[in-house]
């Protein structure tokens, strides 16, 4: 092996990869949370933290940031809200985000039929 080829470590490309699967997971996700009615990222979180969702459990790191991107991109609006006495943002899909949603979905669903049919055909299923 010379000095510019590297080993692999194979439990850090997984960790790579599930990152990379992740980020556009959870757009996915809050958007589908967030279609359900308008949402506070407390709540999604809250919902994500379910065990049913293990694997898209998120942070309000990543949550807030993220709100705030898909609000940017017009995919969702926010507004203020002090109905619980407290000072919280209110997100909600717009009528764009809507459609661009609808296409996320088919999207997903196709490449995960397609994955599978990969995943079988290798065996690994």
């Amino acid at each position: 092996m010379t000095d510019e080829e590297v080993k692999p470590d194979p439990e850090r490309e997984y960790e790579h990869w599930s990152l990379e699967i992740r980020r556009g997971a959870l757009s996915l996700a809050i958007l589908a949370i967030i279609i359900e009615g308008e949402s506070y990222g407390y709540d999604i979180m809250k919902k994500l933290s379910r065990e049913a969702y293990e694997g898209l459990q998120v942070e309000p790191s990543t949550t807030y940031p993220l709100l705030r991107r898909l609000e940017k991109r017009g995919i969702l609006e926010g507004r203020w809200s002090d109905a619980s006495g407290k000072r919280r943002r209110l997100y909600y899909v717009t009528r764009d985000g809507r459609r661009i949603l609808r296409r996320m979905v088919k999207s997903w669903e196709g490449l995960n039929e397609q994955l599978n049919q990969l995943i079988m055909e290798a065996g690994l299923k």
